[in-house]
């Protein structure tokens, strides 16, 4: 470093995690009818029809852009990791499926058109301690949406979690290649800035092991609320799971929806 440059500060946790190796297991591993039940209560609590646009924030490898295409949907996606962005354009032409993918930050980037609703799901909000920041992808949402449109985001229930907490998790995936890996996932509250800090460990059969850091804010149910409203939704919903059953603090999830004046 020369003299007078500052510092490079370490890029967020999420530009290293969402790699290969956590798709194998946390993108790519869900059963068919987990998520076409999750596909089913996105139509049907978005009010959409065929031929409509939806807004995947932060979409992955495309899980549910899919199938909601699948359903008469054009859908429009956005992840800033390429290797996924590249894996749903490519199985989105073998379907022949109207998906429309970008790579770019979704803090940063709104729909080239207004869409008719938005989603943002799996627990892919809240990256950082600073609500600021936080909402600056919410405002995305709302900028992709026309007005009348509504957007619902899928959550921690935060409630539930802390009641049932658990510092260390451990999965023993099968099928898809997976056979033998092992992911830990240690968890520990900060209860000052409100992150919940999980180190996802992931060792492999044939001995490699590679360490992952994530943070995601512990938003509680009317936190979430609030940030909708501060970034101008009207109206907020909330779901405990996909069959549509109201909110409480047994919940496997919060699930919030809002409209977009």
């Amino acid at each position: 470093m020369q003299s007078g440059d500052a510092p490079r500060s370490a890029p967020p946790w999420w530009h290293e995690f969402f790699d290969d190796d956590y798709a194998a297991f946390g993108l790519a591993n869900d059963s068919p009818e987990l998520v076409e039940r999750i596909a089913d209560f996105i139509v049907k609590a978005l009010a959409l029809s065929p031929g409509q646009t939806v807004f995947d924030q932060c979409c992955g490898i495309g899980r549910l852009s899919l199938p909601l295409a699948a359903r008469g949907m054009h859908v429009l996606g956005v992840d800033r990791a390429l290797s996924y962005i590249h894996r749903a354009r490519n199985r989105a032409a073998q379907a022949n499926l109207q998906c429309e993918f970008h790579v770019a930050d979704a803090f940063e980037f709104s729909a080239p058109q207004p869409c008719d609703a938005a989603i943002n799901w799996f627990t892919s909000f809240g990256y950082t301690p600073d609500d600021d920041r936080n909402i600056q992808m919410l405002h995305r949402a709302v900028e992709s949406i026309k007005p009348g449109g509504r957007f619902i985001i899928d959550y921690l229930n935060i409630p539930r979690l802390m009641a049932d907490f658990r510092p260390s998790i451990i999965n023993r995936p099968t099928g898809n290649g997976l056979d033998g890996l092992i992911v830990l996932n240690e968890q520990k509250a900060d209860y000052k800035t409100g992150m919940m800090h999980s180190e996802w460990t992931f060792l492999y059969p044939d001995g490699r092991r590679i360490v992952r850091q994530v943070a995601t804010r512990m938003y509680m149910p009317h936190e979430l609320g609030r940030l909708l409203e501060t970034a101008g939704f009207v109206d907020i919903q909330l779901f405990g799971s996909t069959d549509g059953e109201p909110f409480d603090r047994t919940s496997r999830r919060c699930i919030t929806m809002a409209r977009k004046p």
